[in-house]
Formats: C-alpha cells, structure tokens, sequence
C-alpha cells in the first residue's frame, strides 16, 4: 500500500535555494542601483533566424538600503499574434535582502502573498509547495541565462535619467 506523506517544509532547502539566487542576481545584475537593467538574449534553437529571439530583462524598479526589487520578464521580439492566446510569459517580482544576501519571489504572474504551505485542494489552485516551486523555478531561469545567453546589454543607473526610488 503507497501512502502518501503530507508536504513538510524543508526551511534549510529553502533557504539554500533563496541564497542562491541572490548570487545568481548578481552575477546578471551587478549593479542594484534604481533604473539599472540587463537584457539577456537567449536563440531560439529551434530556429536560427535573428529576428526570432527570446530576451529576459532583469530591472531593479525599488532599490533601498536594506532590500532592492527586481522585475525579470520574458520578451519575445517576433510577434505575439501567432503564440496564441494561451500563452503568457512569465514575470517575477524578487526581492533582495542586501543584509541577510538572499533572494525570494513576492510577485508571479501578478499572484503575490504566497503561503510557505498550501492545504489540498485550495482556492488559487496551487501546490503544496507552491513558494518553494517558484524560487526553484527562478533558480533554473536565472541558471539558464548564464548559461545559454548569446548576447547582453546592461544599462546602469548612471546611464539613465535620475528618479526617486518608489
């Protein structure tokens, strides 16, 4: 007989995987500044046309003392028209803590507040383990942007018109 044993919370994984996304920020970004942006183009393997490309944007949009956030999102430069109505690329607000030198999502798709456990079944349809899937997922993006990215740009905030932070 397979029981199934209810979703515990591994705090240290967690964290681990938090930390880690902090360096892997700053290896993309290392500016936090407010205004400083990296545009990541990652080749469509698939096809081999210029024109056909896929860029992750990392911003810094609130930049303090103690914490900074980062609005990473996916533009596809062909058209959106022939994706489809199904398809929505994905965009994340992170938050950076400068002092403990981690890294969480707070934002997902415009869904935020998200709970450390989910009980089964929920209203908002996710996982046990929702927070802890959607770091892990950052951690791969970001992973794969260090790996895979064929060209980048970075434009720091001294390079950009002055504002206040929000």
């Amino acid at each position: 007989m397979n029981v199934k044993r209810p979703y515990s919370i591994d705090l240290s994984a967690q964290m681990a995987v938090c930390d880690a996304n902090f360096i892997r920020i700053l290896q993309l970004l290392p500016s936090l500044e407010f205004g400083s942006k990296r545009e990541i183009s990652l080749n469509n393997q698939l096809r081999v046309q210029i024109e056909d490309c896929l860029t992750t944007t990392l911003e810094v949009i609130e930049s303090f003392k103690y914490t900074s956030t980062i609005r990473i999102a996916n533009l596809h430069n062909q058209s959106d028209s022939n994706k489809g109505s199904y398809y929505q690329s994905p965009e994340m607000l992170i938050r950076m803590y400068h002092d403990a030198k981690t890294a969480e999502v707070i934002s997902y798709q415009q869904a935020r507040y998200f709970k450390a456990k989910y009980p089964l079944p929920n209203k908002g349809m996710y996982q046990a383990d929702e927070k802890d899937q959607i770091n892990f997922f950052l951690s791969e993006w970001l992973s794969f942007c260090k790996k895979e990215g064929l060209c980048s740009s970075v434009y720091l905030a001294e390079n950009l018109p002055t504002r206040a932070a929000a």
